[in-house]
């Protein structure tokens, strides 16, 4: 089996995994809210999914490059995503949709061996690219998937979005297992070896701004944005074409960036994303009707579609390939604890003090977070051209 075949078929079935964890987000809140009035425990249960993705991201990074193949647990993690989707079908409990929102969790693992499977398609110097067009691939899926919730909750209730979820993982499965992985060579992952990673700055400052971003974006747009927009009188279709509109910007920041990608400084490229991610959320605060918000989750959308996938790209880039798997792990494992504390943390502050309010901490907490790492990350950078040039 060529490259070329290899890869359509990993692309479809990223599509198909990422509709798998998406087809019901876009309401998964409010039906949260159905079991519970707490705003604090709805944000406890969705909060589950960047919890256990975060706990599980290294140890599948370290297991791929130490079986030196992927496949077997981009399998595994397809059967979590199936298995998570019909537990919450038919939970009628709290703690049932923690379970099965904890199952996706463990599916959402299978970013890692994912990318790093798909990454190694393609020469070291080409990481940023394969990422973005990976990413690109899961986008499309996370937009057809958000588009589809209200109207499947129209046509058959919560249910149906969920089960038919649980159908994609399956299909995913199909062709992951239509394809082909040329094994490579197994590599021991000692702890010195993971805690060396731990230490690489072109690693860990990427994988904090993608941090800082999840944690607004699980806060506000996966959680508490479609609870807002139910405020101002909208039903299910309209929350789940709020959440569409959101991806369908991410989608074509996605598409853009792999266009540009190449031509641009990525320092300056994230610097302007970030200003625009964080100009969306304003807007949704200072505006007091459902177009705001729909003009606010835009902006952060495509922000996010040229922000993520670079990031992704800078964290591995440098990375020996005997270690780029791992590496990957803990770049994911670290992100994926923004998408635990955004909503667990939005939760908390929602039911305090408002969503509105939520909303503007976020914003000032992104702004100066995220700002502070990429200026430590182009220090870095420049350091480390200035001493290759020597």
């Amino acid at each position: 089996m060529n490259k070329k075949i290899a890869r359509i078929l990993f692309l479809a079935a990223t599509f198909l995994y990422w509709i798998s964890l998406y087809l019901y987000v876009p309401t998964l809140s409010t039906f949260v809210k159905t079991r519970t009035s707490d705003l604090a425990v709805v944000g406890t249960v969705l909060s589950m999914y960047g919890l256990w993705q975060a706990i599980m991201r290294i140890p599948t990074g370290i297991g791929v490059d130490k079986l030196g193949r992927g496949k077997p647990f981009i399998v595994i993690g397809m059967l979590f995503a199936a298995a998570g989707a019909l537990v919450m079908a038919y939970s009628q409990s709290v703690t049932g949709l923690a379970l099965g929102r904890t199952l996706t969790g463990f599916a959402a693992a299978t970013w890692v061996p994912l990318v790093a499977v798909f990454s190694r398609m393609f020469e070291p110097k080409q990481a940023v690219y394969a990422t973005s067009i990976l990413w690109l691939s899961g986008s499309i899926g996370r937009m057809l998937a958000t588009s589809s919730n209200g109207f499947l909750n129209s046509a058959g209730g919560y249910q149906l979005a969920f089960v038919l979820a649980a159908v994609a993982a399956g299909a995913a499965i199909l062709f992951v297992l239509l394809s082909r992985e040329e094994k490579r060579e197994a590599h021991v992952v000692s702890v010195s070896s993971i805690a060396k990673l731990f230490r690489r700055a072109d690693l860990m400052l990427p994988s904090c701004i993608s941090l800082v971003l999840q944690i607004s974006t699980w806060g506000i747009t996966f959680s508490f944005l479609a609870i807002k927009a139910e405020d101002f009188g909208a039903n299910d279709i309209v929350k789940s074409l709020l959440v569409s509109l959101n991806l369908v910007a991410l989608t074509s920041g996605s598409l853009l960036n792999t266009i540009i990608t190449k031509r641009v400084n990525h320092v300056y490229l994230l610097l302007v994303s970030i200003l625009a991610f964080v100009a969306g959320i304003f807007v949704m605060v200072a505006g007091g009707a459902l177009p705001m918000l729909y003009l606010g989750t835009m902006l952060m959308g495509i922000a996010i579609g040229f922000a993520y996938p670079t990031l992704m790209g800078l964290s591995i880039r440098e990375v020996e390939p005997s270690h780029r798997t791992t590496a990957m792990g803990i770049h994911q494992s670290v992100y994926a604890i923004g998408m635990f504390a955004g909503p667990w943390l939005g939760g908390i502050i929602s039911d305090s003090a408002g969503i509105s309010t939520m909303f503007g901490v976020l914003a000032v907490f992104t702004l100066v977070g995220s700002y502070a790492l990429l200026t430590a990350y182009w220090k870095h950078h420049r350091r480390q051209n200035t001493t290759e040039g020597r």
